[in-house]
């Protein structure tokens, strides 16, 4: 008694503490993440905003650069000017800004006129065969070069050439700027930000002395930033971990990166986090110390129930009420005290019921047994006299061969049907009364084989076309009583069809552990009135003497489908055909 006293506390004692630890854990849990979820989106959104910073301050420049040029090239185009004022012109453009290193005015034919700083030099220096006089010769339009370091400041630069009705203005853009654009998104001591030219080498850094740094391209974020494309990712760099972010740069196609080294940029997620978890655990603490000292007291009366239930188990059901110390306790022993006096009242009706089905199974036994005499009385002694009768109208219509009116001889075809009506009537009430209680085997059947041979055994005629799968599936069930559905759904669409070009469809899908048929025809239909009343024994929606019919078929299927744990229905309208559409098991049910 006292191992199993304890085991149940165990699990009392582990339960109650679950149920206190895990809502805990898992608000913890979910709270730790979202949060900090959230805040590493802020940390991602803020490196991004400050490429995006630096990429818009970077276009910006280009275009004021790309703006003085196209005015120059505007105001050269204009005409007007003598060779002083001109010279004066582009010494006042280049003295006001000072990120344009030169000017050069080259003709048509790439010889410089005009260059501002003037410098004797080059005023008859040859272009013709530089890259960018030729490239915006060819597209006359305006031409974004490739940086270099100019031989006059040492600092990467670029040319922007525009194309003028004598020639073209090219202007050479000292790119030093780029490293105040990149110093401001330079948030602190442990990031950087810094520009690339497509060939993967920094024209812009908030460190200059990484400015022009080459041998780089084989980083996997230069690599990803020279595809141009716009992500964040991490990356090491010696012992510390980046997050950088790569946006690109219209209209020359330059990389932008801004790093931040990983461990401060998520410095106050981590301090978050690691708060929010000392807290939970700290609740969680208090939370299992709370509940074993209430878990105690609710543990004490455990043994004396214990011993009243194995009591009870052993048939003592005269137990004295015993009182607690807490009001649901005493509750409880109450509803035990009720409950073991309800265990006496059920056993003394459970033995009287017991009693009852004994008798109910004699009479049932009894009942089949006089079933099944009645139809061996139904199969011979009903039939015989049938069959005699039969015979009898058979023998005088051949023996009055010659000499009957065509009245009596239709009353002896009359005769005839009716007999064969009524043998047919009595063989399917015989089936009817089978299903369920004789036990067809379960074997391995193929659909498809059956429904060919349900056809073969119909043999329709008339025109009627039957359309099916032969590739149906294989199921192990009661083959007869499968069939006995088939032969029945396609007797009945054969014996209705009012067409010459009659059609019966035959389908199967899949429906997990079920399948489902369809038998449809395109027939007379049947009117939504009476769906209900085909499926129910001797109903039928023609006069038997119309068409010949027991009124059984579908009442048959409709009791052999749900005998397997199927369904069966209709779907139809009048004039419109119909389709009768059962479930049927792919497990092995036998009746």
């Amino acid at each position: 008694m006292n191992k199993i006293a304890g085991s149940l506390k165990r699990v009392m004692t582990f339960n109650f503490i679950v149920a206190a630890a895990v809502p805990i854990l898992v608000i913890s849990v979910i709270t730790i993440t979202l949060l900090s979820r959230s805040m590493g989106e802020q940390v991602i959104k803020y490196n991004t905003q400050m490429a995006n910073d630096l990429v818009k301050g970077t276009e910006d420049f280009l275009a004021m650069a790309d703006a003085v040029i196209r005015q120059a090239a505007t105001t050269l185009a204009a005409g007007g000017f003598d060779n002083r004022q001109i010279q004066y012109y582009l010494d006042t453009l280049v003295a006001s800004h000072p990120y344009l290193d030169a000017v050069h005015v080259v003709d048509e034919d790439g010889h410089s006129v005009f260059v501002s700083p003037f410098d004797p030099s080059y005023t008859t220096l040859d272009l013709s065969r530089q890259p960018f006089f030729q490239e915006t010769k060819r597209t006359a339009q305006v031409h974004w070069s490739t940086t270099f370091i100019s031989q006059h400041t040492g600092q990467p630069t670029l040319t922007i050439t525009r194309p003028t009705g004598s020639g073209m203005v090219v202007g050479y853009i000292n790119l030093s700027k780029l490293n105040e654009l990149a110093a401001k998104g330079d948030g602190n001591q442990h990031s950087w930000a810094a520009i690339l030219d497509t060939e993967g080498t920094f024209i812009g850094h908030s460190d200059r002395e990484q400015v022009y740094q080459r041998n780089i391209g084989d980083r996997e974020f230069i690599t990803t930033a020279l595809a141009g494309k716009a992500r964040t990712m991490s990356f090491r760099q010696g012992r510390d971990n980046y997050l950088i972010t790569v946006d690109v740069v219209t209209p020359t196609g330059w990389p932008v990166l801004v790093a931040q080294r990983t461990d401060i940029a998520f410095a106050p997620v981590n301090n978050t986090r690691n708060i929010f978890i000392a807290g939970s655990l700290l609740a969680l603490g208090l939370a299992v110390v709370i509940a074993m000292g209430n878990l105690k007291r609710i543990l004490l009366p455990l043994d004396v129930f214990t011993r009243k239930t194995l009591q009870v188990a052993s048939g003592n059901y005269n137990l004295p009420l015993e009182r607690y110390e807490f009001t649901e306790i005493n509750t409880i022993s109450e509803h035990f005290q009720s409950m073991a006096e309800a265990v006496r009242l059920r056993e003394d009706e459970l033995r009287r019921q017991q009693l009852e089905l004994a008798n109910y199974m004699r009479t049932l036994e009894r009942s089949n047994r006089e079933l099944d005499q009645f139809a061996y009385v139904v199969s011979h002694d009903l039939k015989a006299p049938l069959r005699a009768i039969a015979n009898l109208s058979q023998w005088l219509e051949e023996d009055l061969e010659g000499s009957l009116e065509a009245e009596a001889r239709h009353k002896l075809e009359l005769l005839q049907g009716r007999v064969q009506r009524m043998e047919n009537l009595i063989a399917g009430i015989l089936e009817y009364s089978r299903i369920g209680r004789i036990k067809a085997a379960a074997e391995p059947v193929k659909v498809g084989n059956l429904i060919a041979e349900v056809l073969e055994d119909l043999a329709p005629v008339g025109g009627l076309r039957v359309q099916f799968d032969t590739e149906m599936p294989e199921i192990i069930t009661a083959r007869v009583r499968l069939k006995q559905v088939f032969a029945n759904l396609i007797g009945n669409a054969v014996r209705h069809h009012n067409k010459p070009d009659g059609h019966i469809w035959i389908t199967v899908s899949d429906l997990g552990s079920w399948l489902e048929f369809s038998v449809a025809d395109n027939g007379p239909g049947i009117a939504a009135d009476y769906h209900h009343k085909i499926f129910e024994i001797f109903q039928t929606l023609q006069p038997r003497d119309t068409l010949e019919s027991t009124g059984v078929g579908l009442a048959l299927v409709k009791k052999i489908v749900e005998g397997q744990g199927g369904s069966v229905r209709i779907i139809s309208a009048e004039g419109q055909g119909a389709n009768f559409i059962f479930t049927w098991p792919k497990a092995v049910k036998e009746e």
